[in-house]
């Protein structure tokens, strides 16, 4: 049996919340905002992975290591060809691009195949957006990184996304 599995910042519920009345206040009609419970930032898209692989992947997750930091939403964007809507950051952190970067020497290590386009860290806000809604106001949003987790996605009834395992981020100093 397989998976369809990918790792992914884990936003608290907080930033889950502003998002959603972002989306219920400027998204119009006809697109299909993102459910509230599937909201993140995908850092490795796995695709289908095999069950007996589950145990290496969690435990690539408890050995690494990260900070929490700050990422800040500042910047809406649109993808026509998947008809995407989604927010992100205008700058990368450092932290957020040392964990992509340490995530991915990890997963091929373990001999999974990577992405080899561009990462571009986004959090999907909507799909069926036919053009940019160029005049949509947004607001920067702050996100303190405090989680991130394996997920697996499970086609049907929402939410689709489904934490298999996660990993806090401890602050630094404490």
């Amino acid at each position: 049996m397989s998976r369809r599995l990918f790792f992914a910042l884990w936003p608290d519920e907080a930033l889950r919340r502003r998002l959603a009345d972002w989306q219920q206040a400027h998204l119009p009609a006809g697109v299909q905002p993102t459910h509230p419970a599937d909201l993140h930032l995908t850092l490795h898209f796995l695709g289908q992975v095999e069950e007996e692989r589950l145990a290496a992947l969690r435990a690539l997750g408890d050995r690494l290591a990260s900070d929490a930091f700050a990422l800040r939403l500042d910047h809406l964007g649109h993808w026509p060809g998947p008809r995407v809507l989604w927010a992100a950051p205008d700058r990368v952190p450092e932290a957020l691009g040392a964990l992509h970067a340490a995530l991915g020497e990890g997963l091929a290590a373990l001999d999974f195949v990577l992405d080899l386009r561009p990462w571009r860290p986004h959090v999907t806000l909507a799909r069926k957006v036919v053009r940019a809604p160029g005049d949509l106001p947004f607001a920067a949003l702050d996100w303190a990184v405090r989680e991130w987790a394996l997920l697996e996605s499970r086609p049907g009834a929402r939410p689709l996304y489904h934490p298999l395992a996660r990993w806090r981020l401890p602050t630094p100093g404490r």
